[in-house]
């Protein structure tokens, strides 16, 4: 008699909500939820039935992770708190791959417009990037926020991953040249006051070391010091002197 009055009983639907969103992201029994919520088995049963409730939620978005960033089992039990026993068994059981999604994203970015020109295609490419990704996470049925989580995150990955070491090397270079362009600036227009040319001697310091790090990026540390003891011009052995007849002989500087 007491069970039926529970079935019954009008809940709010706001607590109906509250149920229905604890019961989709645990794998936990329906007596357990039911218990937790001081509902009767057969009401919880009865809302699960009419609202065609899953409990696969979760479940979902762990193999999503599992299948896009690799998480290890144990990393993804202290992430979604289910115990790692439940995660293997459902991993074996729906056969899931690790990096799957990932690695099939991944052919997305190994063409020439890659590694030839990151720089001016990479927003573009990381948005094709997340369509591969979205249209992989499709069959799992994943809430649209959570997709737009993983693919963006994935795709920072892999995008990082493309910027390989002669993509990197290159931007290092390029910020040298541009602080170089800058202290040749700062000294045309300091002439000789001495608290500028002060700024100007650690502004070249700067400049030097981004050039000695993209020369041994570039070249290797053993030939950038041959180079050295060849050609001493390193800007931090210049007087104020000679970084103005620098800055004056140099033609490429608006």
């Amino acid at each position: 008699m007491t069970e039926n009055k529970k079935v019954n009983k009008a809940y709010p639907n706001d607590f109906k909500l509250k149920v229905k969103r604890y019961y989709e992201r645990s794998l936990e029994s329906k007596k357990k939820i039911a218990s937790k919520f001081g509902i009767s088995n057969r009401t919880l049963a009865l809302w699960v039935m009419d609202g065609e409730w899953e409990n696969k939620v979760i479940l979902r978005e762990i193999q999503a992770m599992y299948e896009t960033h690799g998480m290890s089992i144990n990393a993804l039990s202290k992430k979604y708190g289910v115990s790692v026993n439940s995660i293997r068994k459902f991993k074996i059981r729906d056969k899931w791959e690790k990096k799957k999604i990932i690695n099939e994203a991944a052919t997305v970015l190994k063409d020439k417009l890659t590694t030839e020109k990151m720089g001016l295609f990479l927003d573009t490419k990381k948005e094709e990037v997340k369509e591969v990704l979205k249209q992989s996470l499709e069959n799992l049925d994943l809430d649209p926020v959570v997709v737009e989580a993983i693919a963006e995150t994935s795709s920072d990955e892999l995008i990082l991953k493309a910027m390989n070491t002669a993509y990197i090397k290159k931007q290092i270079l390029f910020c040298a040249i541009v602080a170089r362009g800058e202290l040749i600036k700062m000294i045309k227009r300091a002439g000789n006051k001495v608290k500028d040319n002060i700024s100007i001697i650690v502004a070249a310091e700067k400049v030097s070391k981004l050039f000695i790090d993209a020369g041994v990026s570039l070249f290797g540390k053993e030939q950038i010091q041959a180079v050295e003891i060849q050609e001493n011009s390193d800007y931090r052995q210049m007087n104020i002197s000679e970084l103005m007849a620098l800055a004056n002989t140099d033609d490429n500087v608006n």
